[in-house]
């Protein structure tokens, strides 16, 4: 296994990093849980208030990993913004797959 390896990043203090651990098995395969959290630096300068408002949200967008295996609905509009940002961006969608064959949508039909 190659979880004893690190990598250290460069943060800046007042970063709220979401940090998401793919549960692997005894072959390095992720199994489909994963682990989400967050952290912050001891370093964080900003104000009492500030702080709390950017931990709620980031606690938001965490709760929304469960939150789209309970509601069916919430996953789907979260996937159908998701494509929409990537049509703006010319970034390809996977619309479907057969066999080895993964057909893409680039968004570029008139």
């Amino acid at each position: 296994m190659k979880g004893d390896e690190r990598i250290f990043v460069d943060f800046e203090p007042n970063d709220f990093v979401i940090r998401v651990t793919p549960v692997l098995d005894e072959h390095d395969r992720w199994t489909g849980d994963m682990k989400v959290g967050y952290l912050t630096l001891d370093e964080n300068y900003l104000s009492k208030e500030d702080y709390q408002h950017v931990d709620l949200l980031t606690n938001l967008m965490l709760a929304s990993v469960p939150l789209m295996d309970e509601d069916v609905k919430f996953r789907n509009t979260l996937y159908k913004y998701h494509e929409n940002m990537l049509k703006s961006t010319g970034k390809p969608i996977i619309t479907h797959n057969e066999d080895n064959v993964v057909h893409l949508d680039f968004g570029n039909k008139q």
